[in-house]
């Protein structure tokens, strides 16, 4: 384990990993009520009722519904709601939904996640007024584009399912929409669609179907196809140089365009280097042509004060990428930790607003902890904790920082003060999830404290009504770690499954999740 901040990144990934085999395979289980969003997004007019209740509302006003999936500690939700729901286009658009909100720690908010199988936070649905799936929303686009897709939704002649459907068939070119509607897609955030075909295949015939003139769509897809082909790749081998070449010309027009950098900008922050090595040859013109135009387009993002604060940081990590490109720990240069040490106090000065704040300071965290600068971030973290609504979440970072200096005790003092300050049964097991693992990892020997609290956790979600999605797929990564553990703490290990099975016949329910954790093979 790398460290806790990767840990709550790939908690965040994984979130997919619970989903059923079908997304309708929970469609009788209880709907979540919709909640209120805050801060930037009080503007909207949130429905009121369960999530059931609004597709009813619905089918009766002929209306489409708008489902947001998301948590109250979630970087990426303040984010999508600083930049989308606070704006006046999203508001009026709004309108024309039902607009649902479903907060991750709802009563059954886990099970109507399995439902309407929901990967991560955030994720945002547009379902027809019948209630048929037309497509999900990526985050990390400007305005324009999504209430562009908005508008493309209203007047959806096919789901998105439907055209990649006809697509996959051979059935001729895409209408402007579709290619439209299928680019900003979120692919990432949906395993339903592709689950019939080969992916990169299936990216590479919707930018071929794409009309030739729409650039921005086109290199989207065209980023989607080359970084599923080269995930695809069996070690040791290359692209053809023809799909080589192209890839070149392609990454030189998305650096070189404006528009196309941004409507591919978490793609460009964060996996040029992966792109360059798959493209170049190391001590090539063609490989520093190609970073070279990285490291402008970085510094074009970097001051844009029209693009998300959030990106602009993220400049950083695509230089730090750029800096170790041949070399994974070499150290950064003078010049770029400085940069950091600039950004880092910019950003904190400029960003006033609690709320904004948390995808913000997640930001500089998560560089910092690439740079390996927690001389930085440490006071940084510690300062939010006054400020932020959701201290939790830091704590896990500082707790990392802690691990890493050396000092176990801290790290799980502050693993232990993260799950002690949440509430909500989602976020709750997913904090008591990081102090079970911190325990795991650096005090295996307290075997009291690893069954009070894993005993402990179980009961609380059994008395939540179950266990479902994201706890689900956690306690299943937790399964893992304790059999593990049980193998030198073999006893302890039988005591734990015995509490813990206790505990799930006192609250039985439908789901068998609790029943079957440590069930003996």
């Amino acid at each position: 384990m790398r460290s806790w901040t990767l840990l709550i990144l790939v908690a965040l990934l994984l979130t997919g990993c619970s989903q059923p085999d079908s997304p309708q395979q929970e469609a009788d289980a209880p709907a979540a009520t919709a909640a209120v969003e805050t801060d930037p997004a009080k503007g909207i007019d949130w429905f009121a009722g369960t999530v059931d209740e609004a597709f009813a509302y619905a089918a009766e006003t002929g209306k489409p519904v708008y489902l947001y999936w998301g948590a109250e500690w979630c970087p990426p939700c303040h984010a999508i709601a600083a930049t989308v729901f606070s704006k006046p286009e999203f508001i009026e658009r709004s309108k024309l939904f039902v607009p649902v909100y479903l907060d991750g720690d709802l009563p059954n908010a886990q099970a109507a996640g399995e439902r309407f199988g929901v990967l991560g936070y955030p994720t945002m649905i547009v379902f027809d007024a019948e209630g048929n799936e037309l497509t999900r929303i990526r985050g990390g686009i400007d305005i324009e584009a999504y209430a562009g897709i908005l508008d493309l939704t209203l007047n959806a002649s096919s789901p998105a399912s439907a055209v990649v459907t006809r697509v996959m068939g051979g059935d001729g070119d895409l209408a402007a929409g579709e290619c439209q509607l299928l680019a900003y897609h979120s692919w990432g955030q949906d395993t339903g669609i592709l689950s019939d075909y080969e992916a990169a295949a299936a990216y590479r015939s919707m930018f071929d179907a794409c009309p030739e003139d729409m650039r921005v769509e086109r290199s989207m897809l065209y980023l989607a196809w080359l970084g599923t082909a080269i995930r695809d790749l069996e070690e040791g081998t290359l692209l053809p140089e023809q799909q080589r070449e192209e890839g070149r010309a392609w990454m030189a027009a998305i650096l070189e365009g404006p528009a196309l950098t941004r409507a591919n900008i978490l793609d460009v922050l964060l996996s040029g280097p992966d792109f360059v090595r798959a493209l170049t040859d190391a001590d090539t013109e063609d490989r520093d042509h190609l970073v070279a135009g990285f490291h402008v387009a970085f510094d074009r993002i970097a001051a844009d004060e029209s693009i998300y604060k959030r990106e602009r940081i993220y400049t950083l990590a695509g230089r730090i990428g750029f800096e170790r490109l041949e070399e994974a720990d070499a150290p950064l240069s003078a010049g770029l930790v400085e940069r950091i040490r600039e950004m880092t106090a910019w950003a904190d000065a400029s960003t006033p607003s609690v709320y904004e704040r948390q995808p913000i300071i997640n930001a500089l965290a998560n560089v910092l902890d690439e740079a390996g600068m927690d001389e930085v971030a440490k006071p940084l973290l510690l300062a939010e904790l006054e400020r932020s609504k959701q201290p939790y979440y830091f704590m896990v970072k500082i707790a990392d920082i802690e691990q890493r200096a050396g000092n176990p005790d801290k790290a799980i003092e502050w693993l232990e003060k993260a799950y002690a300050s949440t509430r909500g049964p989602a976020t709750r097991f997913q904090w008591g999830y990081y102090y079970l693992q911190g325990l795991l990892e650096m005090a295996p020997e307290d075997t009291g404290r690893i069954t009070e609290t894993t005993v402990q956790l179980v009961r609380e979600l059994q008395d939540s009504g179950g266990i479902y999605h994201r706890p689900k797929a956690q306690l299943q990564r937790l399964e893992a770690s304790l059999e593990e553990w049980g193998v030198d703490h073999g006893a302890a290990l039988e005591e734990l499954r015995a509490s813990v099975h206790a505990v799930c016949q006192q609250v039985p329910t439908e789901d068998d999740a609790c029943e079957s954790f440590l069930e003996k093979a």
